[in-house]
């Protein structure tokens, strides 16, 4: 298969930016409280009273542990990236294992949305966009609702991959003259995922299901026909 992005690999960019800022503030904030130390330290000689002495003090304490905070949160962040980059190498390895004359795959497009993990073109078989999720535990769906450990998760994935799969569609129809069918599909990685019904029109699935999704046989139309002959004009629109 032929694809110009590594899956993963803005994810990975994701995580490294986040190390990066939570090095940064942790510089700066070091430096503040070193200058603001040597003032409470040298406080007599330059003439700061008592009072401003105890300000520097309580200042030095609460700034200290709000740079803690801070640079904590920017590490949690990090890792998030990082397994969530993990989880998107791991479909791209799945999706390594299709035939390249039946199947042509993207990664790691970059949408209005959010990027895009990967965008499988199954010749005769269809179009599918996948989001990748690196989130453990249960999925349970009730009605058009996902819920991730009995909790809506941090964003709306099903309003995430319906708006990505809309887009696609316009892209694609720049090309071909016409709006092909997308398959929107969320992949788990981790989560247990009981059998379920789409959720309008999005599947939701675990990696262990993803290739017999993709290998289902659809009856060809002269869209997808097209769609597969100018694939490779189809990545170049989208890079």
């Amino acid at each position: 298969m032929t694809y110009k992005r590594q899956a993963g690999k803005s994810t990975r960019e994701m995580a490294n930016q986040r190390r990066n800022s939570a090095l940064w503030v942790a510089g700066i904030g070091m430096g503040i409280l070193v200058v603001v130390t040597l003032f409470a330290q040298n406080a007599k000689a330059l003439g700061i009273s008592g009072v401003g002495i105890l300000a520097l003090l309580v200042f030095v304490h609460v700034f200290g542990d709000f740079i803690e905070g801070q640079v904590g949160r920017k590490i949690k962040l990090e890792k998030q990236a990082i397994r969530g980059a993990r989880a998107e190498e791991e479909v791209g390895e799945l999706l390594d294992e299709l035939p390249d004359d039946e199947y042509y795959v993207l990664h790691d497009i970059e949408s209005p949305y959010g990027n895009i993990d990967h965008i499988v073109f199954a010749k005769n078989r269809g179009i599918f966009l996948l989001e990748t999720k690196a989130h453990g535990g249960e999925v349970e769906i009730e009605g058009n609702t996902l819920f991730l450990n009995g909790e809506l998760p941090e964003k709306n994935f099903v309003a995430q991959a319906l708006q990505n799969s809309y887009w696609l569609r316009d892209k694609i129809s720049e090309v071909v003259g016409s709006k092909p069918w997308i398959t929107p599909v969320i992949v788990f990685t981790n989560a247990f995922v009981p059998p379920t019904k789409p959720i309008k029109g999005v599947y939701v699935v675990n990696k262990k299901y993803l290739l017999p999704l993709v290998r289902r046989t659809n009856r060809p139309n002269s869209t997808l026909t097209k769609v597969w002959e100018v694939r490779e004009n189809i990545e170049n629109e989208l890079s």
